[in-house]
């Protein structure tokens, strides 16, 4: 996909802080209140609007899910930073979870319990994990009628390759995927992948799957995240002023800046090396924080440091202000390099080995089923109306030997037996030498 807005490649310092909330979500969840006084001399006046808030409590599996998908993030975070430190990285910690989330149901022994742990949901039995992501989608997709928030799943398997139907069903009923058999040797098929991919990311992500599909890939799962939302308080797009932003490196770039001045009873929080401000959307039931480390901290040592019981520490810590804030547009198309190896360096290794996978919920018989790759795209648009953004993962599954196709054609004299398959008791036997 062409890069539409290039200058925000130099956006590094922002953008990496942007990831922790606009899709995990994670601070809206911890269960914090985000308009609790902090402990750091901030005014804390009547509530500036009232927040809508969820209509029910999470349950613990949903806590666990929220926490483990937070936990992920951060520690996903650290390695992209280990690998790019002055780069711009955008991730959805929730996306990635739903889409291994799916691909648990199909896994067995180490292969399991290294995804399971991964993803901090080792307390968890699969069908508590199952229960809790069925009613965290539904929570979080339905809450706040002004924000738009869609989380989609889907399987796509080959039409030659057997597939356990509980699998199948398992994922359709918990995560609502959509499952569709399709001839992956029909470049058709690969369009109505990416298709579906656009479709439901409003055309942010235009594709997930290259064509062709090698002929050792047996299936993809996929998960699809959107995410719309405009300011509860907007930015007035006749303040937008080109000014400078500071690269890491030191040189700088013009952008735009929006702006909003003396704003009163904004959220915001700092401590001894960052300042923090929450901006909110819709009726304030998601926000996006951000997080300026200080100059002589940087971001790369502030982030490299933090863990999620930090960040929840942070998000517990907001207090009213009157605000005068400048933060740029942008928009970043981003890409995980390398995201299998990554994966594996966190722990989920057997996974990824065909010698010692264990997919056998998916099909009991090919002992060779193993993630071939994964993909983790996201893109996000910040403008004076609001934030768009989007995520698709995808695990694909492959074998090492093409499943065989048997073209067989009895057209010759041949031998055949009517029996009893279980026991294996012969009921008829015959041959046939001229069926006319």
């Amino acid at each position: 996909m062409e890069k539409r807005f290039m200058i925000m490649t130099t956006l590094r310092q922002l953008s990496h802080m942007i990831f922790i909330l606009i899709i995990s979500l994670s601070l809206t969840l911890t269960g914090c209140d985000l308009f609790s006084t902090a402990d750091n001399d901030i005014d804390d006046p009547a509530e500036p609007f009232e927040r809508r808030e969820l209509p029910r409590a999470l349950s613990s599996g949903e806590m666990q899910i929220v926490d483990g998908s937070g936990a992920f993030g951060f520690e996903l975070m650290h390695k992209l930073l280990e690998s790019g430190p002055q780069e711009s990285h955008f991730i959805s910690p929730l996306s990635i979870l739903m889409a291994y989330g799916m691909t648990m149901n199909g896994a067995e022994g180490d292969t399991y319990t290294q995804m399971q742990e991964v993803f901090g949901l080792q307390e968890m039995s699969r069908e508590e994990i199952n229960q809790a992501a069925r009613e965290l989608i539904g929570l979080l997709t339905e809450f706040d009628d002004d924000v738009v928030f869609n989380i989609a799943n889907s399987i796509w398997y080959r039409d030659t390759f057997s597939v356990e139907q509980e699998f199948l069903e398992t994922n359709r009923h918990y995560f609502d995927a959509v499952i569709e058999a399709a001839d992956f040797d029909d470049p058709d098929t690969v369009e109505r992948i990416n298709e579906w991919v656009s479709d439901k990311t409003e055309g942010l992500i235009e594709e997930i799957v290259e064509d062709p599909i090698d002929p050792l890939t047996v299936m993809y799962l996929i998960n699809a995240i959107y995410f719309n939302g405009e300011w509860t308080i907007q930015f007035d797009p006749d303040d937008t002023e080109t000014k400078p932003f500071h690269r890491p490196d030191g040189t700088t770039a013009d952008v735009d800046m929006m702006r909003i001045s003396e704003v009163e009873n904004m959220q915001y929080t700092s401590g001894d090396d960052y300042q923090a401000v929450n901006l909110y959307y819709g009726d304030a039931g998601y926000a996006m924080t951000l997080v300026l480390p200080d100059e002589e901290t940087g971001l790369e040592n502030w982030l490299q440091n933090k863990t999620w019981d930090d960040w929840q520490e942070l998000t517990g810590a907001f207090g009213n202000v009157t605000l005068n804030l400048e933060m740029p547009k942008f928009e970043l198309e981003y890409e995980v390099d390398g995201f299998g190896d990554i994966l594996q360096e966190l722990g989920i290794v057997d996974a990824f080995d065909y010698s010692i996978s264990d997919f056998s919920r998916i099909n009991p018989i090919q002992d060779d089923l193993y993630i071939s790759d994964t993909r983790h795209v996201t893109f996000i648009r910040v403008d004076e109306e609001g934030t768009e953004a989007a995520a698709a993962t995808s695990v694909e599954f492959g074998v090492t030997s093409a499943p065989q196709t048997v073209n067989l054609r009895f057209d010759r004299p041949y031998f055949y037996v009517i029996r009893e398959v279980e026991s294996g008791a012969i009921l008829f036997m015959g041959t046939m030498t001229d069926p006319s």
